[in-house]
């Protein structure tokens, strides 16, 4: 499956390098289909995450993080590194990798860039951009203590298989807001993770 998934991807990313547009959520309320300046009465600022992908061997492995529980959102949960764009950044690709290597210590001469989905625009006013690279297979990583508590890895046959996922729902500010999320062994992947990782397993399947 490894070569399989990494000429998908290719496939993928060749027609479509830097698609524009906005992942949509499950969440009527939520399905903001065009790039706002605002949103919720905040400004958008802009993000990327990196969703790394070890394509060796019959099981390509996708890697994840558990955020430690002192931090004051998202404590806890389960995502892919990344974070907010920093000035000095050239693109939203170099903000990824630098976020990547500052959660994981995953260098980023190490990971091969395919292309990015499009964003995914959040009720925290983040615009956030996946970018998907490929990582060689023992490349060492090493969590950052004050933001990573765990990196794991999951099957890609489990993450880039769509009917995996499931809709969920939770109150969240005085009404029922729906999500997706994943289960795998006993970590929960839900939120905006799910989403965007379940944008990408669509989007592969469909391609097939």
């Amino acid at each position: 499956m490894g070569e399989e998934l990494i000429q998908r991807l290719e496939d993928f990313f060749q027609l479509s390098p830097s698609p524009s547009g906005l992942i949509k959520p499950p969440d009527p309320e939520d399905q903001i289909l065009r790039p706002a300046s605002h949103i919720y009465g905040k400004p958008v600022r802009q993000a990327a995450v990196l969703i790394p992908i070890i394509a060796s061997g019959p099981e390509p492995m996708i890697m994840l993080t558990r955020r430690t529980e002192h931090l004051r959102s998202h404590a806890g949960q389960i995502s892919l590194p990344g974070g907010s764009r920093d000035p000095e950044d050239s693109d939203l690709i170099a903000t990824a990798l630098r976020e990547a290597e500052e959660e994981t210590r995953l260098p980023p001469e190490a990971v091969r860039i395919m292309g990015t989905l499009p964003a995914l625009l959040m009720p925290s006013a983040f615009h956030v951009t996946p970018v998907v690279g490929l990582v060689p297979p023992d490349t060492p990583v090493t969590p950052c203590p004050n933001e990573v508590a765990e990196i794991f890895y999951a099957p890609a046959s489990l993450i880039l298989d769509p009917s995996q996922y499931r809709i969920s729902s939770m109150e969240f500010q005085n009404r029922q807001r729906k999500f997706r999320e994943l289960q795998f062994r006993h970590y929960r992947i839900w939120g905006a993770t799910a989403a965007i990782l379940h944008h990408l397993a669509e989007q592969l399947h469909a391609s097939q």
